[in-house]
């Protein structure tokens, strides 16, 4: 018997365990949310789905569709989509997770997945998401946004800097297997 599968599985156990205890602290972070009126920004529903997940697929390719379906019920209040023309562009899904500070209790989110559609990149509204969906974030005292984005994805990490991110630490095996990634932050407060 191979002992590498046999520790495995309680590593993955533990992993998924840990991975529901904090989207459960995460739904609990979302009770009494305020939202706001956002011009061609709102949050998803079922019927479009479809569209987010082509898009999704357009631009990522690791599978992350079970995910998704999952935060669009899960963190409804926070999974943002795009129109144009009452056509769905982009969407952002944040999660949120509670810290300890020296002030108690904090809220931060992480942003799980950004995506336009190809048609509409490099027009304004991947940064016009984020800015809507972050002043969202400031009006329900989130502290900080997180976000992780490929080292070679220059597009978004100027995006990323334009909204007012910045580079905290590079780091391995979050994009992807043995992809470099960026680990950036906005401090809200």
């Amino acid at each position: 018997m191979d002992l590498a599968k046999i520790h495995a599985k309680p590593d993955l156990y533990l992993r998924g365990f840990k991975k529901t205890l904090w989207d459960t602290a995460g739904i609990f972070l979302l009770k009494g949310w305020k939202q706001i009126e956002k011009e061609n920004v709102g949050t998803v529903d079922d019927t479009m789905l479809s569209e987010i997940l082509r898009i999704q697929a357009e631009g990522f390719k690791n599978e992350r569709q079970g995910e998704i379906i999952k935060y669009s019920q899960k963190f409804r209040k926070v999974f943002y989509v795009i129109k144009r023309q009452d056509k769905v562009i982009g969407y952002c899904i944040y999660h949120m997770k509670p810290f300890l500070s020296s002030r108690g209790f904090e809220k931060k989110s992480v942003i799980y997945s950004i995506a336009i559609d190809s048609k509409f990149r490099k027009k304004g509204f991947g940064r016009k998401l984020l800015e809507e969906s972050i002043r969202e974030m400031k009006l329900n005292r989130v502290f900080s946004v997180l976000l992780y984005v490929n080292v070679n994805n220059i597009p978004a990490i100027k995006l990323y800097e334009k909204t007012g991110f910045l580079i905290v630490k590079e780091v391995e095996n979050v994009c992807g297997q043995k992809e470099m990634c960026y680990k950036m932050e906005l401090k809200l407060f």
